[in-house]
This record gives C-alpha cells, sequence and structure tokens, in this order.
C-alpha cells in the first residue's frame, strides 16, 4: 500500500511541478512541494507514527507559506539537483571505510549469498561500478543545479532579481537537460551491463535472464540495501 501511494503522489508532484513551471504557478509550485512531504513521509503516516505526521504537516505548513512567496518557483527548479544529489549520496555513503558498497549489496542480494562471501574481482568490480555511479549522479546533479541557476527567463538567479552571469536560453538548456542528463544515464546503464557480460561471461545469459532475477527478489529485501 506505501508503495503505491508514494508512486501515487510521486506522479501528482511531476504533473503538478510541471503545470506549475508551465503557467509560472506559486500557489501550485508550493502544492508540488507540499506532495514530497507524503512521497517521503508516507510509510510513517500510514504506521500512524506521532514523528511522522509532526514532519509532514511541518512540511505541509512550510509550503503553504511558500504558497504566496516568490522562494516557492526558484525552490520547485531546484528539486531535480536535489533529487539527484539525494541519489548520488546512496552510493556515495556507502563507499565509506567500513561499509558495503552499494551495488556490492545488490548483488550479494541476487546472488543470495553474503557481501564478504561473493569473489574478490566481483567485490573489487561491484565496489567500482557504486564509485561510478556516484560519480555520474553527482555530476549531473551539479550540471542540473547549473541549469536551474542559468537559464533565462524563469531561472533561478533571475526570480532572485540577480542576473546571471552565463544566461542559458530555455532552448540551450531543454538541450542540454535532454543529451546531457537522460542520455548519460541510459549510456552507463546500457554500457555498464554490456562490460559486465564480457568481464563475467556466464553469470546471464542476457537482459531478460538479469531482470527475472531481479523480479525474483521480495520488495522488502531491496528496501534493506539502503538501511
Amino acid at each position: 500500500m506505501a508503495a503505491l501511494l508514494r508512486l501515487a503522489a510521486l506522479l501528482a508532484y511531476f504533473v503538478v511541478a510541471h503545470r506549475a513551471l508551465s503557467v509560472d504557478s506559486p500557489r501550485l509550485a508550493a502544492l508540488a512541494l507540499g506532495l514530497l512531504a507524503i512521497i517521503v513521509c508516507i510509510r510513517g503516516l500510514l504506521s500512524l507514527r506521532p514523528r511522522a505526521w509532526l514532519l509532514a504537516l511541518a512540511w505541509i505548513a512550510a509550503a503553504w507559506t511558500l504558497a504566496g512567496s516568490r522562494l516557492a518557483m526558484p525552490i520547485l527548479l531546484l528539486m531535480p539537483s536535489v533529487f539527484l544529489a539525494l541519489a548520488c549520496s546512496l552510493f556515495a555513503r556507502t563507499l565509506v571505510r567500513g561499509q558495503v558498497p552499494l551495488v556490492m549489496r545488490m548483488v550479494a542480494l541476487i546472488e543470495a549469498q553474503p557481501a564478504p562471501e561473493l569473489p574478490a574481482d566481483i567485490r573489487a568490480y561491484a565496489t567500482n561500478v557504486t564509485r561510478l555511479w556516484a560519480g555520474v549522479l553527482g555530476g549531473l546533479s551539479l550540471l542540473n543545479l547549473g541549469l536551474a541557476l542559468l537559464i533565462t527567463p524563469g531561472g533561478v538567479l533571475e526570480r532572485l532579481g540577480i542576473a546571471p552571469p552565463w544566461p542559458l536560453s530555455p532552448e540551450v538548456a531543454a538541450t542540454v537537460d535532454t543529451w546531457g542528463i537522460y542520455v548519460p544515464v541510459a549510456a552507463t546503464l546500457v554500457g555498464e551491463f554490456i562490460y559486465r557480460q564480457q568481464r563475467f561471461p556466464g553469470r546471464y545469459s542476457g537482459p531478460l535472464d538479469y531482470l527475472r532475477k531481479l523480479a525474483r527478489i521480495p520488495r522488502e529485501k531491496w528496501a534493506d540495501i539502503f538501511h
């Protein structure tokens, strides 16, 4: 139930955020920011945890306050870079000494064996892939931040009354957004899988076999690897 409600709130967020940017509406921007409280706190809300309810109510109250402020749109524009930075942190924080790298946790889950028992070459490769994704997502977060700040008209700096040092038109920003963000993510996914099959032949018969192995893993176990 929590996963379905989170997905519904996430879809609603994207629809409302897109509409807010299209019509330049601080009220819709504030509504989109308020929906993030549901996305983040939904599990705690359904479990009736007081802390989750207090956090969600405070978050929604802050978003409601922004509805009449010029800050609502700039904050909404910065959200994609925040999402990418959070995704980067999921990988990067597991590279700290004493932690099990995130991709190694995923491999251990797929192979149904503890991470320390994986072959040494697989553990080293999984660590490097964790570094790869942390670097890619961190770079994309900075790129998206730059686009949000510099786009003219309607960018963050312009909305705050600051002249962008290197203004970008919406057309240029859209092109950079498409080719500089979506393409690298897709290329990293596909390229890493192709290289992995060559580096470790025979582990998967192909992409469908790999996806079947992923599908057999219970959703609850996927959630555990992020803790």
